[in-house]
Parts: structure tokens; sequence; C-alpha cells
């Protein structure tokens, strides 16, 4: 899991493109954040979930 586990594979994790710049928010927290950054709320979107499974696999065998 720790692999993944960072806040730009989150389902809260939101990317933003502004004319200043990307924004990086957590919805969840409600706060910007980094890519990066890591909190023990964390729930991985659906094909980081896979992938983890795959991996996770490949390394029983």
């Amino acid at each position: 899991m720790t692999d993944f586990h960072c806040c730009a594979t989150c389902v809260n994790f939101l990317a933003q493109k502004t004319p200043a710049g990307m924004r990086y928010y957590c919805v969840r927290l409600k706060y910007e954040t980094k890519p990066q950054y890591k909190f023990n709320c964390w729930e991985p979107k659906d094909q980081v979930k896979q992938l983890m499974n795959k991996k996770n696999k490949g390394s029983e065998a």
C-alpha cells in the first residue's frame, strides 16, 4: 500500500487548473494539499485499488 498511498491517488483529491497555476484540494479535509502528501483518511480511487490487487497477486506467485 505504501507505493500508492498519497493524496493524488485518493478519491477526495481534486486538481484544478487556474490562471495562477494548478490548485490541489482535498474535498474531505476542505483545504489545499499537495499530490505527494499522505493522510490517514486516504481512500484509494478504483483504478488504484485494481493496481494494488494486481500487484499483490503478482507478489504471491
